[in-house]
């Protein structure tokens, strides 16, 4: 398994929150062990979002830098657990110093 590290960024197949089936989407690490990584999902989909849902998205102000295509929130709703042997994982890139120290901030305060 590869070694990868809190704010990573990767692709991965996840499933969706009401299990009707799986997306292939970017994810953000928050730990990871032999057995899985855990994450937040990564979504580009906000303006259609109920106000609560968009309260507890945080925006990615350094998108591009971060590896990702498109304007993009982390959706922190709930965390998801990557099996390590039956998921596929990319890394694309790594979340900005300046939106880690931001991230953080909004996940004290939320």
């Amino acid at each position: 398994m590869d070694n990868y590290n809190p704010y990573d960024i990767l692709i991965a197949t996840i499933a969706f929150s009401d299990g009707t089936g799986a997306k292939r989407r970017p994810a953000l690490v928050i730990a990871n062990n032999e057995e899985v990584i855990r994450t937040y999902r990564i979504t580009s989909q906000y303006s259609r979002k109920s106000s609560y849902i968009r309260s507890k998205y945080f925006e990615i102000k350094e998108w591009e830098e971060a590896g990702l295509v498109k304007p993009s929130w982390i959706d922190t709703v709930q965390l998801y657990d990557l099996d390590v042997e039956l998921v596929q994982v990319r890394l694309i890139g790594k979340l900005t110093e300046n939106d880690q120290r931001r991230f953080e901030k909004f996940l004290r305060e939320n």
